[in-house]
């Protein structure tokens, strides 16, 4: 039983290892730049070792992304339990988009790289369908946060789902513009400040 419970521990930790290292090299080189060596490189195993638990880089990269996923369904679930009222509640999730990306900004790039081109050429149709699955889900809580503070009364009437939409490309648009200027060194806003008043403004206009 020791020995079983050990080897579980072991193949655990080894994944998790393959997985951090992925992180790290799609985020330094991109995925279409990153190969298995890569990660097996900065995984410190064998690139035979990676198929042991992965069929692909595609297959890595997908379960990173359900990783992530299911962070967010987590944290989303979470602030929608809290019995807050809607408004704050929106806001709380606004607030968990920049503490996501100042945690684990390896992580949030591997998040949106589903829009690099090429991508999903090497996933199957059936974990392509999942993949919407799961994003439309996280999508859904929100929407109905946005649908919840529309009822009472605190936003005027839209559409639930395009707000969240709205909302989510305007942290992404954010965190665009926060790295392209540090990338050419300009220092004018922090994304900090960037993220707390984008929100205060874009909730003005959902105010009733």
């Amino acid at each position: 039983m020791g020995t079983a419970h050990r080897k579980v521990r072991e193949r655990r930790a080894r994944r998790q290892a393959i997985q951090s290292a992925a992180v790290r090299v799609f985020a330094d080189k991109g995925f279409a730049r990153t190969t298995m060596e890569d990660i097996a490189r900065r995984a410190e195993v064998s690139v035979g070792t990676i198929y042991l638990y992965y069929r692909s880089k595609e297959d890595l990269y997908v379960s990173l992304l359900f990783e992530s996923m299911q962070r967010f369904s987590e944290a989303i679930e979470k602030i929608m339990a809290t019995g807050l009222r809607p408004d704050r509640q929106l806001k709380r999730v606004w607030d968990f988009f920049y503490d996501y990306h100042a945690r684990s900004p390896q992580s949030y790039q591997v998040l949106v790289f589903l829009q690099q081109p090429g991508l999903t050429a090497g996933i199957s149709p059936k974990t392509l369908q999942e993949i919407n699955v799961r994003s439309a889900r996280n999508f859904s809580l929100v929407s109905r946060i946005v649908a919840a503070a529309i009822d009472k009364g605190l936003y005027r009437r839209h559409e639930p789902r395009e707000v969240v939409d709205l909302l989510w490309s305007l942290f992404l648009g954010l965190v665009h513009l926060s790295e392209t200027r540090k990338n050419l060194g300009v220092t004018i806003s922090t994304l900090r400040d960037l993220h707390r008043k984008a929100f205060a403004w874009f909730e003005e206009g959902l105010r009733a």
